[in-house]
């Protein structure tokens, strides 16, 4: 059984409706691996479905967060003095809105366009309309209890006047370099230190506000709990990194039991999608962008990258590589045909809708080559391969598909797989041996009969082996001659393509 639908048997047992909630901090354009943790909530929102459970999905857009590090891509002259401010306040590096909607709104995109559509939620909104009132309440009045739990499970030691809650400064509009110092049952008292954190500088302000209606935050690992508990949340993962022992996980399920008396929601911890062996990261830049992403794979492809490894498998992904792309497109063409139930299953799991059910399909790597052949009808290519005629739909998914092995050839594809045909006699020609030009004299005169792609195939081989040519040594004179380079795509589908008498002619320039 897949690992999602085993999850939604064992939370139907408790015959009650779920809200299963993921988050994210928009600190930057959001990198590919953010996707894994929005697809892992999505798949079991539609695994509890599929198992007659009322359930709800919600996403929260971290708004209030500080900007703690400035991304590679954007200007320091511009964005240096905004470091510490709540990210909603921050201007958009393009057009107006804020820094966090311009960025929220791109990965929103992106993930609906995957197929995954929950309620967006955003943190500012939850504390402006008190909707965490209650808890933050909770919080201040249990500092101390807070302060010995966060001691207890994972070691980290505050100060003993301690106070959870990160208050917006009155003066400069900073939050990350807020310090709280007293809560007298209705204000916080704080002050903006110029050395509380090393990526912003406060102001030196020292004022005191109510804690409610949006003027601060609660701290992550406090802050998370809390909003399980004001939203009912049932279901919610997070990466590996919050999922150890004595971290973030860890203690915000101590807090969401002795200091708001709520049970936490299930968990789903995951793995990483790595990018060259290293974790992606929105504002250093690493790893490709889930906006980029999608656009070089079609939405059922992209999903399915996240579908087919189980949450806690890590998964690496690094388009650039030769085979990256080309073997996922093939992985998921051939999960369609399987007849294995969970491959069935996780093929059925990375559609956007229905799709177009049965379907003919030339390979990825099949139509790397062609579409670089030039003249050739990809249509009728694809019809002889499939012995008959293709369907509306058919013609519409091969459209489709060219359009991203243009984009793979563009983008990600190594030199060794691109080829043009020379205009002019290649200086390679010089590598080749006596009976490989003999070769090509001989093959110049067989081309002007040839007309069946397969059976001049088989001539170009036979002629080849006739001259004691290894397969090898015979393909690769030809394209040597044609294309400059050892390899190619089959040989007898690019002469034929071409015109004859500049084949004719190539080829005995060339022997």
């Amino acid at each position: 059984m897949f690992w999602a639908d085993k999850i939604a048997e064992e939370i139907a047992k408790t015959k009650k409706p779920q809200i299963v909630d993921d988050a994210k901090t928009p600190s930057g354009r959001v990198h590919v691996g953010a996707l894994r943790g929005i697809i892992i909530h999505d798949l079991v929102h539609r695994a509890l479905k599929a198992a007659k459970v009322k359930s709800h999905f919600t996403y929260i857009i971290d708004d209030m967060d500080p900007m703690d590090d400035l991304p590679v891509y954007l200007s320091k002259a511009k964005y240096e003095k905004y470091m510490g401010v709540p990210l909603k306040n921050i201007p958009a590096p393009e057009g107006s809105g804020s820094y966090s909607d311009y960025f929220a709104a791109e990965f929103i995109k992106v993930f609906n366009r995957l197929g995954a559509d929950p309620e967006i939620l955003y943190s500012s909104k939850l504390y402006e309309k008190g909707n965490l009132d209650k808890f933050i309440k909770l919080v201040l009045d249990n500092a101390e209890k807070i302060q010995e739990i966060y001691e207890k499970i994972s070691g980290s030691r505050r100060p003993k006047d301690f106070i959870p809650f990160q208050p917006i400064c009155e003066k400069c509009g900073k939050i990350g370099t807020s310090v709280a110092s007293s809560w007298d049952g209705k204000f916080v008292s704080y002050e903006c230190s110029d050395e509380k954190v090393s990526w912003a500088k406060g102001c030196g302000y020292k004022g005191k506000v109510s804690p409610f209606g949006g003027k601060g935050k609660l701290p992550w690992r406090v802050e998370w709990p809390a909003k399980w508990a004001a939203l009912g949340v049932t279901v919610e993962g997070e990466g590996k990194d919050h999922a150890s022992k004595g971290g973030t996980r860890d203690t915000a399920n101590v807090i969401a039991r002795e200091i708001f008396d709520y049970s936490p929601p299930y968990d789903i911890p995951y793995e990483h999608i790595l990018f060259g062996g290293k974790k992606m990261s929105s504002s250093k830049g690493v790893g490709a962008s889930a906006l980029e992403v999608s656009e070089v794979l079609p939405p059922e492809v992209l999903r399915f990258l996240m579908v087919r490894v189980r949450s806690m498998q890590h998964l690496e992904f690094d388009p650039s590589l030769e085979h990256t792309i080309p073997d996922l497109f093939d992985e998921f063409d051939s999960a369609r045909t399987s007849e294995d139930p969970d491959l069935k299953r996780i093929y059925e799991l990375s559609l956007i809708d229905e799709g177009p059910g049965k379907y003919f399909i030339l390979r990825f790597r099949d139509l790397v080559n062609l579409v670089q052949i030039p003249n050739i009808e990809l249509v009728k290519e694809s019809e002889k391969k499939k012995d008959g005629a293709l369907t509306k739909a058919e013609k519409e998914l091969l459209e489709e598909r060219i359009k991203y092995v243009k984009i793979y050839l563009d983008r990600f594809a190594p030199q060794e797989v691109k080829f043009t045909v020379k205009e002019e006699l290649p200086k390679e020609i010089k590598t080749l041996n006596k009976k490989q030009k003999e070769f090509l004299s001989k093959l110049a005169k067989l081309i002007t009969s040839a007309k069946d792609a397969e059976k001049f195939q088989n001539n170009i081989y036979q002629t080849g082996k006739d001259l004691g040519l290894t397969s090898s040594e015979t393909f690769k004179a030809i394209y040597t001659a044609l294309l400059g380079k050892e390899s190619g795509p089959k040989a007898a589908w690019l002469i034929l393509s071409l015109d004859k008498d500049f084949v004719v002619k190539r080829l005995k320039e060339a022997g």
